[in-house]
């Protein structure tokens, strides 16, 4: 029997992520990626826009979605554009603009900094996700659909846990 996408399945996919001028941002069928991207539908495991532009797919259908700034990365907020005292890096010398950083948030999360600028005493740093206000166009095509086990179910919470971070998310 067939499986659609919907909620507590499991679902595997591959994809093909292009921003709006149609530059390939990621394909996980790429040789030296991870593979197929496996997810519970309802677990927050992927964009919004993602899970829900595949719901009523079955395996072997290919879609191609349009998915906003909203239900992606979210839109741009310049308040994450700010300036970090250069002595706060754990290699003030070693700074350099392009780099990438990660800190701990007040809330615990981890917070990942890209440098837009180095001056003698402070860095300016970018905290926004780098596919922030973009609008992406996926092209997914369904692997497999089937009703998540107990044990699933259990690895994706622990997975969720310990994470935090959608599926889906280029790095």
């Amino acid at each position: 029997m067939a499986h659609e996408v919907g909620p507590n399945m499991q679902v595997s996919v591959h994809y093909k992520l292009r921003d709006a001028r149609g530059n390939l941002l990621e394909d996980t069928e790429d040789p030296e990626g991870d593979g197929p991207v496996k997810f519970i539908v309802g677990m927050s495991m992927v964009l919004p826009g993602l899970e829900k532009g595949l719901e009523g797919a079955f395996a072997g259908d290919v879609i191609n979605l349009v998915v906003a700034p909203e239900d992606g990365y979210g839109t741009r907020d310049e308040t994450d554009v700010f300036d970090v005292d250069r002595t706060e890096f754990p290699d003030p010398d070693a700074v350099e603009v392009g780099g990438e950083y990660t800190a701990e948030g007040d809330d615990g999360t981890t917070l990942t900094m890209q440098i837009l600028e180095v001056h003698d005493d402070h860095v300016k740093v970018d905290a926004n996700h780098p596919l922030a206000g973009l609008t992406l166009n996926y092209q997914v095509r369904v692997l497999d659909v089937h009703p998540a086990s107990e044990e699933e179910l259990v690895l994706a919470q622990a997975e969720l846990a310990e994470h935090r971070a959608p599926i889906g998310e280029v790095s």
